[in-house]
């Protein structure tokens, strides 16, 4: 802990917490009584948004109902995943009107998200005809969609709608059509499937059915205050909201570090031996199995696991291999370090190890003495408490806003092999008698192809994650990115590479604009599993054949410095690019640089094989 105190964080008021550890606590809480104050503290001191947020959003809110409360919880909600958020909502009930007022504020403002919400109300429930309710709820709320993505250019952030409490259909309502439970679960399927990948969903039913239905909504906040979801419900609600934007932006965390003693198993390695730790094996064991089961799915959709022990290393590997009933295996971990360090040196060491920033990092340990270290000495760490009752340890993880998702892509479900395999790169470095040797052994091959709709998601994926290798860090939308692919001055090219030991995926991209005689470089970016592999070469190699082919006589490229992308600040210049004298009317320390197409290259990388698409 940053500060010093005589009470456990979650036992002490909002008021009396180091930022640090409040928005911690936020979540992994959603009470009232800790929302509440935090929401206001944060309104009497909006300086902790620009100390804590690390990009800055703009949410508009649309509703059918009011929305004073969340949009007071939202932006403490958000700060707590990293986001500076700023609320506008406008009048409830004037969702169309808002939308299609061309001289309308929420056209002036131009958010990046909007915000829809609406209740079972609003969808004639227990009319004649259930296929046309279905149909006129879909037809309306995918007709907003549209006007939120081509009138406001932003993205949609969709409410789904929640089953009744009361149904007079009672045990059956799920085997008659006809019910109001029904009809709301088509209503919902159908948004889901219209939606797609364009819109962000908030699965209003599923929070409902967490905390109970009738806790989720109180009738006398909607009979006096026409507001539906009742105020115990509403941080949760905000939470959710906040993690959905935070998958988005690529804010949520991609490696999840764990300890082992009483987290990943039961009992003390050291102490009761490998036959004496517990998993699968009687109450504390199933808990036990059970959350490993929760990391391997964790695993399946993405996140790295990482292992962070007070152990001996020897002897930890071995448990990892030798413990009967383990679900998880050895090869399901990036990294396992184990030794007598402070975690907090364990989870530098893991970060390095994988190239991640630390605000990548999620670490889970049973020991409150170990989690507060690591909050105190990395802050930028998401610390997960655990509960003292192992049979709990799942629910601390489900609903973390720091470990939502969207839609996984094919390369999300390979990111945990490609991490692994560069355990077994590294040793290949260390054994090489040169780079070039190095990197030739790799057996790299690539391809390079233009970005299609089907490759939509990842490009954006990438272009809102990728921090350490992105000359300018600029960030677009997928909608953005879909209006480009078809404009005649814009070319967008993926590069995906394998090697002898995995095949990352799409992990770079390339962003070429078309103006006259010139051809800028306008995104140039790596994932950080292969940085130092040359690919990076052949991305410019490529924008420079482009702008050749349609009479460019030079590529300018641009390098706008951040906290996080100094490497690659020379990278233009390595590639014989010329500086340029600019204004000085840009970010600070940016600096323009030009190729002329006259000359042969910039130089292609000779350790990469081209494939065929």
């Amino acid at each position: 802990m940053t500060e010093a105190s005589t009470q456990p964080a979650a036992a002490q008021p909002a008021a009396a917490l180091p930022w640090p550890e409040l928005l911690g606590e936020l979540r992994g809480e959603a009470r009232p009584q800790l929302w509440r104050p935090a929401a206001r503290r944060l309104q009497r001191e909006p300086g902790a948004r620009a100390r804590h947020g690390r990009r800055q959003v703009a949410l508009a809110v649309l509703a059918t109902h009011t929305t004073d409360f969340l949009a007071e919880y939202l932006p403490v909600g958000a700060l707590s995943v990293g986001i500076d958020l700023t609320v506008r909502q406008f009048p409830y009930g004037q969702v169309e009107a808002e939308l299609l007022d061309p001289a309308g504020e929420l056209r002036a403002q131009r958010p990046d998200y909007v915000l829809l919400a609406g209740t079972e109300q609003d969808l004639q429930l227990g009319a004649a005809d259930p296929d046309a309710v279905v149909e006129a709820a879909v037809a309306r709320w995918s007709g907003l969609w549209t006007r939120v993505r081509e009138d406001l250019g932003a993205r949609v952030v969709q409410c789904l709608f929640t089953v009744p409490a009361d149904d007079v259909y009672g045990n059956v309502s799920a085997a008659v059509g006809s019910s109001d439970s029904a009809v709301v679960r088509r209503i919902n399927a159908a948004l889901l499937e219209r939606g797609g990948d364009d819109v962000l969903f908030v699965d209003c039913d599923r929070l409902a059915a967490d905390v109970g239905r009738r806790v989720w909504r109180d009738p006398r906040y909607w009979d006096a205050l026409r507001q539906p979801v009742s105020l115990d419900a509403l941080p949760l609600l905000a939470r959710t909201v906040a993690g959905v934007l935070a998958a988005d932006l690529g804010l949520t965390r991609r490696c999840l570090v764990v300890d082992l003693d009483n987290t990943l198993w039961g009992g003390v390695l050291g102490e009761d031996g490998l036959d004496g730790v517990q998993v699968g094996q009687g109450a504390v064991g199933e808990a036990h199995a059970r959350f490993q089961e929760y990391l391997g799915g964790l695993r399946r959709r993405g996140v790295v696991l990482a292992v962070a022990s007070k152990n001996d290393a020897d002897l930890a590997h071995r448990a990892l291999a030798e413990i009967p009933g383990m679900r998880l295996r050895p090869s399901d971990f990036a990294v396992v370090v184990a030794d007598w360090r402070p975690k907090s040196e364990q989870l530098r060491e893991i970060a390095g190890r994988l190239g991640l920033g630390l605000e990548s990092l999620a670490f889970v340990d049973d020991n409150p003495a170990e989690r507060s270290q690591v909050a105190g000495e990395l802050p930028e760490v998401d610390v997960i408490a655990l509960p003292a009752q192992p049979s709990q340890y799942v629910r601390a993880l489900a609903g973390r806003p720091t470990l939502e998702t969207g839609r996984p892509t094919a390369d999300d479900r390979a990111r945990a092999a490609s991490y692994q395999a560069l355990q077994k790169v590294e040793g290949l470095r260390v054994a090489a008698d040169s780079l070039e040797g190095f990197l030739d052994s790799l057996q790299m091959r690539s391809l390079l192809r233009p970005l299609t709709p089907g490759g939509l998601d990842r490009a954006a994926q990438l272009l809102q994650k990728t921090n350490q290798f992105n000359l300018t860090t600029r960030r677009r939308s997928r909608d953005e990115l879909a209006e480009l692919l078809g404009h005649p001055d814009w070319r967008c090219l993926t590069l995906s590479l394998r090697d002898r030991f995995a095949d990352h995926g799409t992990v770079g991209l390339v962003l070429l604009r078309l103006d006259g005689a010139a051809g800028e470089i306008d995104t140039l970016l790596l994932s950080c599993r292969v940085i130092g592999r040359t690919a990076e070469r052949r991305l410019v190699a490529a924008a420079a054949a482009e702008a050749r082919a349609v009479g460019c006589d030079r590529l300018v490229g641009r390098y706008v410095p951040t906290s996080r992308n100094s490497l690659v600040a020379g990278l233009y210049p390595e590639l014989g690019f010329q500086p340029v004298d600019e204004s000085a009317d840009g970010p600070a320390g940016a600096r323009s640089y030009m190729y002329p197409l006259d000359l042969d290259g910039p130089s292609d990388s000779p350790h990469l094989t081209e494939e065929q698409a």
